[in-house]
């Protein structure tokens, strides 16, 4: 608890804190436009320098403060309310998993640029997991009519990555993929679900339509249909190796500190993740991953 309310003090200091740099530049910003424009009669470029600066200046300055706040954040408090979730749980602020799992699939097409945090691993209800952020990029170069270069870049997948265990081996490569999709390296043919509404939200390729059965029975397509329903999020989910492997397109950084969110009290940030992280951690629940219902099937 004395961890929470020093943090929280910290916070509170550095909203404090930045709130007087940035009154401090806008005041020199103002001062500089003013001389700009009187020297140079150019309102375009003396508006643009100090805006620039202050934005700079004010970007360099909150990093730097910042930096020592997140790292408590997620050492003390994150590691600690995962452990408390879990003891069998460890949790990485600044790994996250590798692409040779992530693209293992085929699911999403090569980066250019791959990162990510949060790296969640261990055992959650004697069920293997292991779940992180991850952020991929393409870089884009085109060229206009004069030649000039121009880079741009596209963000191929943003959000949870998480791969779990099955109890039982099955035998089929089946992949279930939102229709909103667009890097899709198809594997195996479509196979038509008898859902209706799962076949409205989700595409299935299997390399084995009778094995994909097994898998995909009636009541764990309702249970994707619930999961798909409670993120309100694009979900891709592929069955490969005795593992599913689930791609939660989150589209922002699931859990890095909000300065502007209480530490303390029932609707602090803390509480908030924990419930966000439990949510997670669940699929292995919802799934009923944890429960001997699998039978293998071979040809």
């Amino acid at each position: 608890m004395n961890d929470i309310k020093n943090l929280e003090n910290k916070r509170l200091t550095i909203l404090s804190n930045l709130k007087m740099v940035l009154l401090f530049l806008s005041g020199l910003a103002v001062l500089a436009f003013t001389y700009l424009y009187f020297s140079s009669n150019d309102f375009l470029t003396s508006l643009f320098i100090p805006s620039f600066c202050v934005i700079f200046l004010y970007q360099t300055y909150r990093n730097f403060i910042v930096k020592n706040f997140n790292y408590e954040f997620k050492n003390k408090l994150l590691r600690e309310i995962i452990t408390n979730i879990s003891p069998n749980l460890d949790y990485f602020p600044n790994k996250f998993i590798d692409k040779k799992e992530f693209y293992y699939p085929n699911i999403y097409k090569i980066a250019d640029f791959y990162s990510g945090n949060d790296l969640i691993d261990g055992k959650f209800k004697g069920v293997n997991i292991k779940l992180s952020d991850l952020f991929l990029q393409e870089e884009i170069i085109t060229y206009d009519e004069k030649g000039n270069q121009k880079v741009r870049y596209e963000t191929i997948f943003k959000g949870i990555f998480f791969i779990a265990d099955f109890n039982k081996f099955f035998t089929s490569k089946t992949y279930v993929l939102s229709n909103k999709i667009a890097f899709l390296k198809k594997s195996g043919n479509r196979a038509y679900m008898d859902d209706v509404e799962f076949e409205k939200c989700f595409k299935t390729f299997t390399n084995d339509q009778i094995n994909a059965r097994y898998v995909l029975t009636p009541s764990f397509m309702e249970r994707i249909l619930k999961i798909r329903d409670f993120f309100k999020k694009e979900i891709n989910i592929a069955f490969l190796d005795n593992k599913i492997y689930i791609y939660l397109e989150f589209n922002y950084d699931s859990f890095e500190p909000n300065l502007k969110a209480n530490l303390l009290g029932e609707n602090s940030i803390l509480n908030i993740y924990e419930s966000e992280i439990l949510n997670l951690l669940n699929l292995v629940e919802e799934l009923k991953l944890n429960q001997k219902i699998w039978k293998s099937y071979e040809k």
